[in-house]
Order: structure tokens, then sequence, then C-alpha cells
């Protein structure tokens, strides 16, 4: 097992009522205020995961997975802590009384080997959790207390994950799949500086009423990556890690056969983060305009190496878009994406 002072670790399960159960890994020379804002992260990490059941189009996606590069960014720290990888994994399962949802907070000095951990939460831990539970009511009905098996089922899990931490992440074969992009977000975040922008196609345009059916909504993907880098970079200072600061990498939904892909390159000059994210969609029909993930990384990269300005950013990664911005900051701006973009008619 790994040295609970080298790691951030914690395993979240909501169950059919939206009720959410925690058990974290945290040092015992925290604080009691640390300690209770340790204890909101299940809540904040989960929050859009509910999200997208009450705003998204024709269905309730699935936050799969959401990774973080960790960069060193204060050089004035004398011993800035070393994490490699942050990300965290969602398995959600049907049940006929609902949906539940087992999360787990992953950080470490290592790699990680992502599908190892993944497959331990949605083949073994989650399924034990759901099963478990119903034998436990048949056997016992109105003795049995949920709250004692679910607190025993999670510290399980959590020492499973933990021990097969460490391990160097391994290269699977998997089926290579073709995407079309539907949005381009651009940020920039500084110490008094922070936009963001989205940039896709005109509100009228067939292809934008057409590709909505195929993600959350605008709205929701507008807010996901500024929150998520957000909520990481508090976690990181709530465990007390000095020194480093996340940009968001990757994050990917799905619901039924639908799959969503959010990817980001970024840079970091002066003090200044810029990056450009592409919002993608998994082919569902074959056009010259699909790319490979890896066009879009290459694409991403030029942008920002070669300071492209938007219109040739844009031709770039889908000459489609117009170069109307859409603000993702304020709720204004968000409730205008909503009320339009979102818009099916």
């Amino acid at each position: 097992m790994r040295s609970h002072e080298k790691i951030i670790l914690g395993l979240f399960f909501a169950d059919e009522d939206n009720l959410v159960f925690d058990h974290i890994r945290y040092s015992e020379n925290f604080s009691d205020m640390k300690i209770n804002d340790i204890k909101m992260l299940s809540y904040r990490f989960l929050g859009p995961v509910f999200l997208t059941a009450a705003t998204s189009m024709g269905g309730t996606w699935e936050i799969e997975f959401i990774e973080a590069s960790l960069t060193l960014q204060d050089t004035a720290i004398d011993e800035a802590d070393v994490l490699q990888s942050f990300f965290t994994l969602n398995s959600s399962e049907q049940t006929q009384e609902g949906t539940t949802n087992l999360f787990a907070l992953i950080s470490t000095p290592y790699t990680e080997d992502v599908k190892l951990i993944s497959d331990e939460i949605s083949k073994y831990i989650h399924p034990s959790i759901i099963q478990s539970k119903i034998v436990n009511e048949n056997l016992l009905g109105e003795r049995f207390d949920f709250n004692r098996l679910i607190n025993s089922e999670l510290e399980r899990g959590i020492n499973l994950i933990e021990y097969s931490l460490g391990g160097s992440r391994k290269a699977y074969w998997e089926e290579e799949h073709k995407y079309y992009c539907v949005g381009l977000i651009e940020r920039e975040i500084g110490q008094d500086k922070r936009v963001s922008n989205l940039y896709t196609f005109d509100k009228d345009d067939p292809l934008k009423k057409l590709y909505l059916n195929y993600i959350p909504s605008y709205y929701v993907m507008a807010i996901l990556p500024d929150y998520y880098e957000n909520l990481i970079n508090e976690t990181i200072k709530v465990y007390d890690k000095k020194g480093i600061y996340p940009n968001i990498r990757n994050i990917k939904l799905k619901y039924q056969d639908k799959r969503v892909i959010y990817l980001e390159g970024f840079t970091f000059e002066k003090n200044i983060s810029k990056s450009y994210g592409v919002i993608l969609v998994e082919q569902f029909e074959e056009s010259k305009e699909n790319k490979y993930l890896s066009d879009y990384k290459k694409n991403l990269r030029l942008i920002l190496d070669r300071h492209k300005d938007i219109k040739e950013s844009l031709n770039l990664i889908n000459p489609h878009f117009t170069s109307e911005r859409w603000g993702t900051i304020s709720e204004k701006e968000l409730n205008r994406i909503g009320l339009i973009l979102d818009k099916s008619e």
C-alpha cells in the first residue's frame, strides 16, 4: 500500500435517491476544518453527474472519465509535491429502483494503469455493492442496515484500489474510432485574467441541430472543463500539495450507444495558461470530416505552438464553425447558450 501522505484517493457512492456515501484517504494531521472540506469533495465531484440528468437533451449522460495533467508552476517553492497523474473514474449502473454511481478520485506520483483500476471499479466493486444490497435486503428485511454495508464495501473497495496503485500505464489494444468536432473551447487563465469562449456552428445551421442530438447539451459541455479544472485545483490545495497546477486533458461521456470526448491541449507562458479544447462526437456516419483523436491532438498542438488566430484555428478544426463567441463563464452567458444553442427547433 502507498503512503496516505503521498496520494489523493477517494471512493464515492451515490444511490438511487442520489444520497452520497464516501470513503476518503487523508492525513491524520489535518485539521477538522480541512477534513470537512475534504468530505465535501464527493458532492462537488458528483455534481455534474447529477447535472446531466437535469439538463441533458433526451437522456442521462454518464461522465465516465476525467484526466488532468499536473505541471510545476510555482518555482518559488523549494520542495514542490510530486504528483504525476490526477484522474477520476465513474461507473454507473441501472437498477430497478434507478441509477447508482460509483466514483473514484485518484492522484499519485505515478502514471497508473487506468484501465486496470477502471475494470476493478466497474466489474467488481460496483457490482459487489449492488449484489450485497439485494442479498441483505432479502435476508434481513427491515433489520438491514445499508449504511453499515456501504461503509464496509467502500472501505474494501478503496483498499483494493490502493493495492493496485503504482503500476505503470499499459497500452491496451482497442478499436480506433473517428470523431466529428461540434465545438471548440478557448480558455486563458492567469492571476488577473480569465477568458473562456465556445465556438461552434451558426445557431440556425442544420448541422448544429443535427449534432445537438449527440451531446448532452452545449450548456453542459461548456461548463465541464472550467468546473473540473477549478475543482481539481481546489482538491490539490486542500490536500496541501504545493507548486503544482492542473490542466484538463480529457473528459469522456456516454449515453447508450453515444460517445462524446472533450480533448484539450495547453501552453503555459508568462504565468498565463492558454488552452484549446474540442468537443468530439463519435462517428455515426461516414464523412471525410471525421478524424482520429491523434489528428485532433496534432491540430490542437499546431494551434498552440504556432499561435494561430481564431479564424485559422476554427478553419483547421471545423470549417463549418463561425467566429461568433459564446462566453462560458458567467451565469448570464451560460443561460444564453442554453436558450439559443440548445434550442432544437
